[in-house]
């Protein structure tokens, strides 16, 4: 990854906002690479103008001790604008389940929460990575922040912006997809092993 730089509103404020974001840099930037979709260059640029917002508003922020959350929320809203600019971002998703529809699926999720089934193969780093970058942008950016990054699910709908029920509905469609995803991949990776088998 590049080096960053930004400009600083105040320099009063410029080495304790270089020593805060510091903190964060990396994981920040892999949550920018993820959002979008493993391009590297298009994760700087928007790391970069995340930092450049932060920067511009650091003032604001009273407690350092909630800059971590403080950093996602800008770099969402940042993607979020972005991608505002070539297609309207909706409120509600053809991909967001209703209530009942919700509760429906959890009680046919696995018991032990995994969602992989007892014969299958765990999938790889780079098989994560790509089935992550392959899900829809409402989903990808939850998944992404509880799964990854570790945040709640009340801290991932303040970011956003919707309601935790919400973020609760995309998380659980986005698990679904992944395990659908790697299940697929494994009984594909299984059938070339037999196949291969029978033909030595």
């Amino acid at each position: 990854m590049k080096q960053l730089r930004w400009n600083h509103a105040a320099d009063t404020n410029r080495k304790t906002f270089e020593e805060v974001v510091t903190q964060h840099l990396d994981p920040l930037y892999r949550t920018a690479l993820r959002l979008t979709r493993g391009h590297a260059a298009n994760a700087e640029d928007l790391l970069q103008d995340c930092l450049l917002r932060a920067c511009e508003g650091y003032g604001e922020l009273r407690d350092q001790q909630a800059a971590r959350t403080w950093f996602y929320t800008i770099l969402l809203r940042t993607h979020f604008n972005r991608q505002r600019t070539a297609k309207r971002h909706p409120e509600t998703l053809a991909c967001d389940l209703t209530d009942t529809e919700f509760e429906q699926a959890l009680e046919r999720w696995p018991a032990d929460g995994s969602g992989i089934s007892a014969g299958e193969k765990w999938p790889s780093l780079q098989e994560i990575c790509d089935a992550i970058d392959a899900l829809d942008e409402s989903l990808r950016s939850v998944v992404v922040l509880v799964d990854v990054e570790g945040f709640r699910q009340r801290e991932v709908a303040t970011m956003i912006g919707l309601p935790e029920g919400t973020v609760a509905s995309r998380l659980f469609r986005a698990r679904r997809l992944l395990r659908d995803s790697f299940a697929e991949a494994s009984a594909e990776a299984g059938g070339r092993h037999r196949g291969s088998f029978r033909r030595q």
